[in-house]
């Protein structure tokens, strides 16, 4: 009884994989891809303030102080500054560098650092005079990190999409009309024809950059996905694998 029922599942996997394989002769599956290149609609500046104390309340308070002063300036630029947020970074200690041995005796010193993102209109003149302003007032550019990464953002300015939904549905209809084109010329040469749509696998979109950003060994968290470093454009890329029928 045993050994009927293992033969019975058998040609049941048999004709299965029989059937799987006969269909698969009629089919054809490709990879349509497709980018769009718009202007971006927004930018993002980010800079940093940093200060110690001999308490952490001070190097709090100073960083208080500093941040205000920076915000007020960037605040000039009406034509350019949308909106500002700040986050802390860090709070510990100073990091130091030792040249001497007796120096390693001192007392820690404990140190805020802040990130300031400034978003802005996507010009990059008066982006240049924010940053301006910014660095005047006291800002960084970028603070010391203990971690770095091979795909680290060092532009101070990150220009980005915010109003991307049509972009994304044109790079969706031209990545399928790609699918299509690229399955009737391997059909061709078949002798066949590119029938009905049988499957759509896995799908994607992407920015110009395809991996976890980071700012000075920090994953970014920008309001859009789309950005990149360009001010004249913003690429958009989607792909799609899709399974068609061929017919004789």
């Amino acid at each position: 009884m045993k050994q009927l029922t293992v033969m019975i599942v058998a040609l049941a996997s048999a004709l299965a994989l029989s059937s799987y394989a006969a269909e698969c002769e009629h089919t054809i599956s490709v990879t349509g891809k497709a980018d769009e290149k718009v202007k971006p609609d927004v930018a993002y500046v980010t800079v940093y303030a940093q200060a110690d104390g001999i308490l952490m309340v001070d190097a709090v308070k100073k960083g208080d102080k500093l941040v205000a002063e920076i915000t007020s300036a960037i605040k000039t630029e009406t034509n350019t500054v949308k909106n500002i947020t700040v986050v802390d970074v860090t709070l510990g200690e100073k990091r130091t560098e030792y040249w001497r041995s007796d120096q390693k005796q001192e007392s820690p010193r404990p140190q805020v650092a802040r990130l300031i993102r400034i978003t802005c209109e996507p010009k990059p003149d008066g982006i240049y005079e924010v940053i301006d302003k910014a660095i005047r007032a006291g800002a960084l550019m970028q603070i010391p990190s203990r971690s770095s990464y091979s795909d680290d953002i060092r532009s101070v300015v990150v220009y980005g999409l915010e109003k991307s939904t049509e972009v994304v549905e044109r790079a969706r209809r031209s990545a399928m009309n790609d699918a299509r084109a690229e399955a009737k010329k391997s059909a061709i040469l078949a002798g066949k024809s590119v029938g009905d749509v049988i499957t759509i696998g896995c799908t994607g979109s992407s920015s110009c950059w395809n991996f976890p950003m980071r700012v000075m060994g920090r994953k970014v968290d920008f309001p859009t996905e789309h950005v990149g470093t360009n001010p004249e454009e913003i690429t958009i890329s989607h792909a799609v694998s899709v399974t068609f029928e061929m017919k004789d």
